[in-house]
């Protein structure tokens, strides 16, 4: 049998949503009694210091800090700081008295034609000697580990400003650029008593400067796919590889990091490892400023499980994992907990957009089936758990799985209505998600800041606000563009332009889909649309299989092609009504991020239009 994890880590994201010192005390017991030894603290930009204070509400004093740590340390937990000291920046950058150690602070645009970056120049002799100042502080805070996690991840606005690119006048230069900033970081952290640790995605862009970092920073992979059965690359068309293989021959240490938002994620993310030699792994939570951490327990415990080769395999970790965090021996509720363990994801965030996007095939109706089954079973368990805590979690479970059902049905709804299908009402569904949001936003405030509340109820009256607007437009005037796009990570900034007049802006995606139909309502002066043009640029391209459009005087068509600028591969595919598909921009990722005069270039194809028969 393998030997457990020498670093069996948990992250709690507190740059996106802070939690209170008690419920970090709390957690801190729930780890330690799931097998873990390690708290990894993502805090960006969080922890208040002489050289950088975000202020009271915003952030963590050494002495709050302290208190989590030594707390930590009775119950045999390192806790481990996680530092954004390139990218991932915006909680200081975006404060006009730090404006001006961004990349973009000279009025330029980045990568994805923004005018803000989250992304620190490396150029500046003042961004290193900030840094330098703000590590040495924190490291007065987290004395007892031996490690500091400084982020590097998600750098995509390398070398824009004028500094920089005096240094980087070709893309081996910008790889340079990325290489010589971590070779400064780590130099700071080595000189505080400190290992590093740092994401590796960004390898992915630059692997030619992998062997020259420093053989002693551990590399932090993240893999969050359903099924992992190797490395799969973000934005490079996912590039699939054996990466740990690579830090194998190298002489790297690594973490395997999974996601806590879906089991099979962790129980292959920890098989594939097994094949290599990582030295932990880092379970890591993302993004929970509208949802609570409680519904994720299951998942944590199971990992903690594993990872400490308490179970033999994924199936009995998560099997012991539910019957010792609720107490129960029920196979039914087991097998529940454990498929919603593989739902689990993100809390819904509907939206207008969302309710106008659907995958090809329609509406899931497994998925909605499969939510009903598990919430019918777990309805029966509140009041019958071993303790508060075990309540909580399936508190927050039953409040996500009616949250999730609502989703599933304000889909399916939205869809009957755009496809002329008779469903559910809009207005009764509008009911029933102010009575879910209200509830769940009871249960929210009574385990954080009441203020923190605020982001979920913008959710709920954003879903609302969706439905109505579908209600009143959908039967009214639309054009339905048929995309394709096989790489989900693809950034393309798309236009859609009717007769003249801009009906959408923006980077449209449905999941991890390939095929998914996207409604735009038309202004309410085009009643006989004679043209449509779509227009693709930035990062990654964009597949286009078919457009139509539906307004009071009929369907609409295509006639046509009229014109094309840039890389327009296949327009006639848009004429035809499957999914064969034209595609703006290139099919090669990492085409566009090494040469960004390909990025800068607008691919559009327009097609004319005619009245169905």
């Amino acid at each position: 049998m393998k030997k457990s994890y020498r670093i069996r880590a948990v992250q709690v994201d507190l740059a996106r949503q802070m939690e209170t010192i008690p419920f970090l005390k709390g957690f801190i017991d729930f780890i330690a009694e799931n097998h873990y030894n390690t708290l990894f603290l993502y805090l960006e930009w969080r922890i208040r210091t002489k050289t950088f204070d975000i202020g009271k509400n915003d952030g963590y004093t050494a002495e709050e800090l302290r208190e989590i740590i030594e707390y930590a340390a009775l119950r045999g937990i390192n806790v481990i700081p996680g530092l954004a000291t390139l990218g991932h920046a915006e909680l200081l950058l975006r404060q006009k008295k730090y404006a001006s150690y961004s990349e973009l602070r000279e009025g330029i645009t980045g990568r994805f034609g923004q005018s803000f970056t989250p992304d620190f120049c490396p150029s500046l002799p003042e961004t290193r000697e900030f840094l330098d100042s703000y590590l040495s502080e924190v490291a007065e805070i987290f004395t007892e580990t031996p490690y500091f996690h400084v982020g590097g991840d998600e750098v995509f606005d390398m070398a824009y400003c004028s500094e920089c690119r005096k240094k980087a006048a070709g893309f081996e230069g910008e790889a340079k650029l990325y290489l010589e900033h971590f070779k400064f970081i780590h130099q700071v952290v080595t000189k505080l008593g400190k290992r590093m640790m740092m994401w590796d995605d960004m390898f992915e862009y630059y692997p030619d400067i992998l062997p020259d970092m420093p053989r002693d920073i551990i590399m932090v992979n993240w893999q969050y796919q359903e099924n992992v059965s190797g490395y799969r690359g973000h934005f490079c068309n996912l590039c699939f590889h054996e990466l740990m293989e690579q830090y194998d021959r190298l002489g790297f240490d690594y973490l395997t990091a999974p996601a806590d938002f879906c089991w099979n994620n962790i129980d292959t993310s920890t098989a594939h490892g097994d094949k290599f030699k990582p030295m932990g792994g880092l379970l890591t939570s993302w993004e929970k400023s509208i949802s609570l951490l409680y519904k994720y327990f299951p998942t944590m415990a199971a990992a903690g499980q594993l990872w400490d080769q308490m179970a033999q395999d994924g199936d009995a970790a998560i099997s012991l994992a539910v019957r010792q965090l609720f107490g129960i021996d029920d196979e039914p509720f087991i097998q529940a907990v454990a498929q919603y363990a593989n739902f689990a994801h993100r809390m819904p965030k509907v939206s207008l957009n969302s309710l106008k996007n659907f995958a090809y095939f329609g509406p899931d109706s497994e998925r909605l089936h499969a939510l009903q089954t598990i919430t019918s079973v777990l309805m029966q368990y509140p009041g019958r758990l071993r303790d508060t805590r075990a309540e909580f979690v399936l508190n927050d479970i039953l409040g996500d799985c009616v949250l999730k059902l609502l989703e599933t049905r304000c889909r399916r709804a939205c869809w009957n209505v755009f496809h002329g299908q008779q469903g559910e009402s809009l207005t009764a569904l509008e009911k029933e998600v102010a009575e879910a949001g209200a509830k769940y936003a009871g249960f929210y405030v009574c385990h954080r800041r009441k203020r923190d509340v605020s982001n979920f109820q913008k959710m709920i009256d954003g879903w609302i606000a969706g439905l109505k607007e579908i209600g009143k437009k959908a039967s009214a005037a639309w054009i339905k563009v048929l995309f394709a796009l096989p790489d989900g990570y693809g950034a393309e900034r798309v236009r859609i332009i009717v007769d003249g007049q801009q009906v959408a802006s923006g980077v449209f995606k449905h999941g991890d889909d390939p095929f998914y139909e996207t409604y735009f309502f038309l202004p309410e002066g085009i009643t006989v649309p004679k043209e449509v043009r779509i227009e693709a640029c930035g990062y990654a391209g964009q597949g286009i299989a078919y457009v139509c459009a539906k307004t009071a005087r009929g369907k609409f068509i295509p006639a046509g092609i009229t014109g094309s600028t840039g890389i327009a591969e296949h327009p006639e595919h848009v004429l035809l009504p499957n999914v064969n598909f034209a595609y703006l921009g290139s099919q090669n990722t990492l085409n566009s991020f090494h040469d960004r005069t390909l990025a800068e270039a607008v691919h559009s194809i327009t097609v004319s239009l005619k009245k169905e028969k």
